[in-house]
Parts: structure tokens; sequence; C-alpha cells
């Protein structure tokens, strides 16, 4: 009965929350043949974009993806640009810090930007290896 009354009203409320009204996708890929997601607001203004890529190391590659969210650097209607580091766990008790930066503009309907990636993988504490993607050129149209 509870597991009953529980969805009834999960569903109640998903029908009660309004779909954004001018949110926009687009889709697209890197000059790796990634792929490259840009999400915009009911305002048109980029509220997430998420992009795959793969990173040249020392002691081989790298492959990721990193999603950036609210609030970015600097966002309008027609360019977005932000920059970060965040850390990821590597199975095999492995860890990444992966310092990233991403830039775009909006021209004639398409997205079209830049990303690059630094990334110090570590074990215990101790250096293991690092990856750099100096610059991937990636544009996405609107799905």
């Amino acid at each position: 009965m509870r597991t009953t009354l529980a969805v009834a009203v999960l569903c109640s409320l998903m029908l009660a929350v309004p779909e954004v009204a001018g949110a926009k996708t687009w889709r697209g890929k890197t000059a790796q043949d990634r792929r490259v997601t840009v999400k915009t607001g009911g305002d048109d203004i980029v509220n997430q974009v998420r992009i795959s890529w793969r990173a040249r190391c020392r002691k081989g590659n790298y492959t990721s993806t990193t999603r950036f969210v609210p609030p970015l650097d600097a966002a309008s209607t027609t360019a977005f640009q932000d920059a970060g580091t965040y850390r990821a766990r590597i199975p095999g008790g492995y860890r990444a810090r992966h310092t990233v930066s991403v830039s775009a503009v909006l021209d004639g309907g398409v997205w079209r930007g830049t990303f690059r990636v630094r990334t110090r993988v570590t074990r215990k504490g101790k250096f293991v290896d690092s990856c750099r993607l100096k610059r991937v050129r990636w544009s996405a149209r609107e799905a």
C-alpha cells in the first residue's frame, strides 16, 4: 500500500512540474569524434555542457567525460566559458585530478568551441602518470 501511494504521489508530482519552455539541446562531435552535448534553459543561456574526450598520457591514454554545470565562469545566449578542477576515482585504487576548460560561441545556430584538459594520476598519494589534451575543437547543432 505504501509503495503504491509513493508511486502515485511521484507520478502526480512529475505531471505537475511543467517542462522548461524554450529549453534546447545541441548535439555534436569533437575533432576526436567524441560526443558533445550543450543544453540551454528557457532563457537560452547554457546550463549544461558535456564533452567526451581522450587525452594522451606518458604511459597510454585516458578516456573520460566532463560535465560543466552552473555557475559557469561566463554565459550568455551566444557564448560561454568555464574552467576548473575536479577529482575522479579510477578502478584499482587510482585517483585522477582533472584541470579542464571549455569555451564556445553560437555562430549561425551552431555552437563551436574548444576544450582542454590536464590530468594527474596518483595511487596511494604517489604520482603515477600525467595526461594532456592541449586543445580539441568541437561543434554541436540543435537536436
